[in-house]
Parts: structure tokens; sequence; C-alpha cells
């Protein structure tokens, strides 16, 4: 007898792949395949008085099997069950396959799709050709059997295995036995496989925009490229038209992202448009390319969906040309770079608009000589544009010699430097050519000891380092700043040889960085559970060199203290903080400090304070609360304590289950320079497997909350 009936018929449902990740998703029952939870029988009792066909992985069980090879056909009765590692199919009554032509007939059939969850129903079941899989009254869901939270009933449904795309005639979602849906004609993807056509619509509703709908229209142009436009319609502003387009190759990838609006409120059109291209010529050579555009300076705040949106201030529009490559021994790199910002902010004053770049050019190289001996240069021309204050030229080359004697318990690296600066000004009030040079000279030492402690169940460092450096002054007064500001003073920051960020200003120097690290390891994991930094500079001269005439010198013997600590008992704690102390005004400067608790039944909390004298104190705490195995409570508290003020404020309610999923969140965030609030109510309904319906909550969720995952990813 041939085993063509449960080959065949294991095949049915051989495509029943949802198009998202659904092998994923949180599990519905026993891993493998949960057949008596289907209410199939058992197919493990090989006592009994079946017939049980076997091929490789495959497996055919029934009552009775008979094989007429007259007409080519195989007839089997009573219970039949048909399965492999992924499908299971029942029959209660019967099932044929016909040899001559291959196809196959299941009546009453249940059927499971073990790597989706995907389970259904279905008067008969036909096997018309190789790829063509027909259901009449099907029915499809990722819930059990036994809870049934949704399905879809579709009178007429076809499955082309080939291609993975089902279409049904006059289906009908159910939630809770209640339809909710209707669609004439329906077609999707069950293998991944993107599809042209409608997406799902989403709603919100918020104060600035009222309650908004769209329903985008997805275009699956070529293997490579694909379009999303979306209609959305916001009830106190109009109609906006979006247009996203995505583009990939083996050697470029880019992006376009369009939104218009005639903003009923504002009185005017309005658009934010988005571009950026990645392309790779050759090996060495490669471009990147990124242009935004707002049609006014309100746009995001009015807009934008997001905190972190509706604060943009700037806008960047950049083109770079870069290579990379290895020549003469040595790492070469350049950058060929344009550069301009659009301001979206309404308050701007012009004065403080950032530079223009029309053109920079960049070619650094890095040498390893013999003697562990390293050169490396930098070189750079920049050509800087502004409307209303001094621009013009920039030139500058820089080159390094150092050499390093190294061993597993000390390091030692001295460095010469010598940089050279050249400007050619336009509407400067002094010298229009001014010119600097400077040598500088640092010593960096670091050691390393280390000891057990605790017997042999802990592992304690102590790593001192000792960073000299020693910069003359050179007069600046009458070098404009066109892209430099002084670091922040951070621990990493005191072993910087400029403590501006670029090289408009050189600081001066002759100063001696003192700094101790200690950590705590566990000795069998090898796992950091401490590590504690602190740091000093200990200034042997006046700091005269200054951002501009505003800026008081540095007459102090001493830098503030700057101190890290970071501390992880457990996987489940972790505590992180740094610090800066003035010494002289015996009070912090800076502080930040974060506090993260998971716990055994999932609990997260976040603790968290940015303080920064005469700018700002913030503190930020979120939760994630488990309240049963289904519902969990999210929030979010961000305070300015400075202002006595809401940041953003965020309280939520998750309901998940084994098929379905929905999310309400309500949120209130400041949304202008004026500190007005936007405030919002966002529902997300889930059908697993199947679609979302509503905002892309998870992804907003994921930014505010330190922790936070989309439960649709969880395998239990």
């Amino acid at each position: 007898m041939r085993f063509s009936l449960a080959l065949i018929l294991s095949l049915f449902f051989s495509s029943t792949a949802i198009a998202e990740n659904l092998s994923s998703f949180k599990q519905c029952g026993p891993q493998g395949q949960p057949r008596e939870s289907l209410g199939l029988p058992s197919v493990g009792d090989n006592t009994s008085n079946r017939v049980h066909m076997f091929r490789n992985n495959q497996h055919l069980h029934a009552d009775h099997v008979q094989y007429s090879d007259k007409e080519s056909k195989s007839i089997a009765t009573g219970n039949v069950v048909i399965y492999d590692d992924e499908y299971t199919m029942h029959a209660p009554l019967s099932a044929e396959y016909r040899t001559d032509n291959e196809t196959a007939v299941g009546n009453d059939v249940t059927y499971w799709y073990a790597p989706s969850h995907g389970n259904g129903t279905a008067d008969q079941a036909r096997k018309v050709s190789e790829e063509i899989i027909e259901l009449d009254n099907g029915t499809y869901s990722t819930c059990t059997f036994t809870a049934r939270s949704w399905e879809l009933r579709g009178k007429d449904v076809s499955i082309n295995r080939k291609t993975g795309i089902v279409t049904g005639r006059n289906v009908t979602t159910r939630f809770k036995g209640v339809p909710v849906f209707y669609s004439p004609y329906m077609s999707f993807s069950l293998t991944g496989e993107r599809k042209t056509g409608f997406v799902t619509p989403t709603w919100s509703r918020s104060s600035s925009s009222g309650f908004s709908v769209q329903t985008p229209w997805y275009w699956n142009i070529a293997p490579n490229r694909d379009a999303l436009v979306t209609p959305r319609y916001f009830t106190k502003r109009g109609t906006e038209l979006g247009l996203q387009t995505r583009y990939l190759d083996k050697h470029y990838a880019g992006q376009m992202n369009l939104r218009a609006i005639d903003d009923s409120e504002y009185n005017d059109g309005r658009y934010y448009l988005n571009l950026s291209h990645k392309q790779r010529f050759t090996q060495a050579w490669s471009t990147d390319l990124l242009f935004n555009k707002a049609s006014d300076d309100t746009y995001f705040e009015d807009l934008g969906d997001t905190l972190g949106a509706s604060s943009l201030q700037r806008l960047e529009r950049r083109g770079d040309l870069n290579y990379n490559a290895q020549h003469f021994g040595g790492n070469w790199n350049g950058r060929l770079r344009y550069q301009d910002f659009q301001i979206v902010d309404k308050n701007h004053n012009s004065i403080d608009d950032p530079y223009t770049i029309r053109p920079q050019l960049q070619i650094n190289n890095r040498f390893g000589l013999s003697g562990n001996l390293e050169f490396i240069s930098r070189s750079e021309w920049t050509s800087f544009d502004h409307d209303s204050k001094v621009d013009g030229e920039r030139s500058h080359f820089q080159m390094e010699l150092s050499r390093t004697w190294a061993s597993a318990a000390y390091s030692v690296k001295p460095a010469m430097r010598l940089m050279h600066t050249r400007y050619d000004l336009n509407n400067n009030l002094g010298d229009d050519t001014p010119e600097r040079s400077l040598p500088s000279f640092s010593l960096d030492a670091k050691a390393l000891f280390e000891r057990p402690l605790g017997g042999l169940a802990y592992r304690q460092t102590l790593e001192p380092r000792l960073f000299y450096l020693n910069t003359p002054k050179r007069s600046q007064d009458d070098i404009p700043v066109f892209d430099t500001g002084e670091n922040e003073f951070t621990f990493a920051q005191i072993f910087r040889t400029n403590r501006f960020s670029n090289v408009d200003r050189i600081a001066d120097a002759n100063q001696l960085t003192a700094a101790l690290t200690s950590r705590l390891f566990a000795q069998d994991s090898g796992r950091e559970l401490m590590r504690a930094s602190i740091g000093q500079i200990f200034y042997f001269r006046d700091l005269e060199v200054t951002k501009d005439k505003n800026t008081a010198e540095v007459d102090e013997n001493t830098s503030n203290v700057a101190a890290e600590l970071s501390v992880t008992p457990s996987r489940s704690i972790r505590a992180v903080a740094s610090a800066t102390y003035d010494t002289y005004e015996d009070q912090f400067d800076r502080s930040n400090l974060s506090l993260n608790y998971t716990s055994e039944r999932n609990i997260i909390l976040n603790l968290a304070h940015r303080y920064r004298r005469l700018d700002y104190s913030q503190s930020d705490l979120s939760v994630i609360v488990p309240i049963s195995s289904e519902w969990r409570a999210v929030g979010r508290w961000n305070y300015d304590l400075k202002d006595e003020q809401d940041i953003d404020l965020l309280a939520g309610l998750e309901y998940d289950t084994c098929c379905w999923k929905i999310r309400v969140v309500g949120r209130r965030y400041t949304n202008d320079s004026e500190g007005d609030y936007n405030k919002s109510i966002e529902v997300q309904f889930t059908l697993k497997g199947l679609t979302t319906l509503g905002s892309p909550l998870g992804e907003q969720l994921q930014g505010s909350i330190r922790g936070y995952e989309d439960r649709n990813t969880y395998t239990d």
C-alpha cells in the first residue's frame, strides 16, 4: 500500500504561516502539537485497533484505509488524523486521495499549524492542483478551540502554496462570537511575503489635532522596493497625505518620507520631507546623504506624534562622500561634507543659528611604525557661511607621534602633537587671516593591581592613572567660533587633550590628571559587579583660553572632582551614578543617577534624576507592573523640579491573552517652548496572527520606558 494519502494531505496547510513572525507569539498551550487541546483524538496509542502508517516524520492514523489500484485512489475513514512536525489535520469521517491526478479531498476538516499556532475548520478541504488548496466555509484563528476569542470565516477560501497568498470571499471577522468586520473579498500573505493592498486602519485622539484615522495602502513594487500611501484625516485640521518609499540594493539603500496637509487650523498648506540615501561605490568609496525640510517652524509642535518629534529644533541636511582604505602600511580615511540646518524653533534668534558648511574636506591617516611607534595626522579645510556673523574658511593640520610601553600590569604612552590653524575671514573687524601654531605634549601612565577578595569568591582591581598635558597659551581672541563649544566636564573628559569640542579654540594647559578606578568581579563568572572611578585635574597655571570674551578665565588650582559609580549586585538590579563636585563652591555642579530593577515577577522599576546647576533638575520614574498573567500596568512620570511642571506623564493598561491583546494609554506631554501640553488617549487592539488595530503604541512605550518589551515577542 502506498503512503501517498498521508504525504499529500499533510501538505494541505503547508503555507499557513501568517505575515508576521508568528512562531514568536506567546504560546497558547503546550509546546509541539497540542492535539488534545484541539479536541482531536489521541494519535499515540499504537495498541488500538487502528491503522497506523508512517513515512519519515509523517503519520497517518485512521480506523480504516482502503486502496483501489484500479481507481487510483485511497480512502481513509474513521477519525482520520494526519500530522508531521508542523501540521495536524483531522477528518473525523473520511479523506480521499487520487493517485492519477494527485488531488485530495478531506471532509469536516480540523487543522493545526504549529509554527504560527494557526488552526481552524472547513466543511471540505480540496487539493485541486500541486499549488492550490480550496476550503469550503473555512475558518482561521490563533486561539485555541476551547477559548476561541476571534476567528475569520470565509465562504470560499483559496490557498496558493507557491505564492503563500490566501484569498477569500465573504470573509467575516468575529470577536467573542460577534461579527466586527466584513469584507466581500480579502487577500493576504501567510508566508511573510509582502503583498500589495490596504493595511489595517489606525486611530488616535489628541488635544492638538483631535480625532484621527488613517487607512494606509501598501504597494509591493519589487522584491527590493516598496511604497506606503497613507491618507489620514484629522477632525481639527483636515486630510493629510503621507507617502513612504523604500529601496534596497547590494550597494545602496534609502528611503523617502513625505507628509502634506492643507491645515484648516493653520490656514495654510504644511508638509514635511525626509530623504536618506547610502551607497558604496567601491570598497573604499561611499556616500551618505540626508535631507530634511519642514514647511514652517511650528510643524512638529503642532503635528509631531511624540515628545521627541514635538521638541525638534533643527533639521539637518547633509551630504558626505567618504573614503576609507589602506595605503603605504597605514589606514587612510577622508570625508567631503556639505551641511546646513533648517531651524524649526519659532523663538530662535538668527544670530544663534549654526553655520552652513560648504564644503568641508577632512583627510586623516594612522601609521604603525617600528618599536611601538605610532604616527597620526589630521588635515581639514572647511568653508563656513552665515548670514549674521563672521564667516570664512578654516584650514587645520595636526600631527601626532606617540610610543607605548605596555605589559599586563602597566602602560606608559608619551605623545607629541603639532597643530597649525589658518583662517581666511569675511566681515571681520580685525585680522582677516589669523593663524595659530601650537605644540602639545602628553604623558599617559596606567597601572593595574588586583587581588582576591572574600576568599575566592571575588576579585578586586585597583587602577591608578596619571595623565599629564602641556599646551602653551596662544591668544585666540581674533579667531571666530564656527563649530566649537566647551565639552561637558565628565570623568571621561578629564583625559582629553583639548577641553573644547573642535579646533576654533585649543585650550592652554599645564596640568596633571590623577584618577583611580576600582572594579569588583565575581570570580566564577567574571561578571563585573561594581566599578567606581574618581579623578581630578591639578592646574599648574591659570587657564586663560576661553570660548569667548564673556567667559571667565579659570584661575583655580584644581578642577571639579569627577566621579562615576556602577553597581550590579544581581542581574535584577543595576545602579549607575555620575557627578562632578565643585570643591570651591562646595556643591555639585552636575549629576546623573539611575536605578533599574526587575523582579522575578517581571515588575520593572526605573528611577532617574538629571541635574545641572542653574539649568535643569529633572526626575524620571517609570514602572511596569504585571497584575495577573493577562493584565499589566505601565506608567511614566518625567518631572521638571526646577520649573515645577510635568514634562511627560503616561499611564496605561494592557490585557494580553494568547491570541489577542488590547492596550489603552493616556498621555500628556509638553509640545512647545511655552510649556503647553498635548493630551492624547490611544487604543491599540491586536488579533495575534492577523492584524493590529490602532496606534503603534509598542514602539512609543519602548522609547519611553526602559525595559519595556512587546509581549508578542515572548516565547514561553
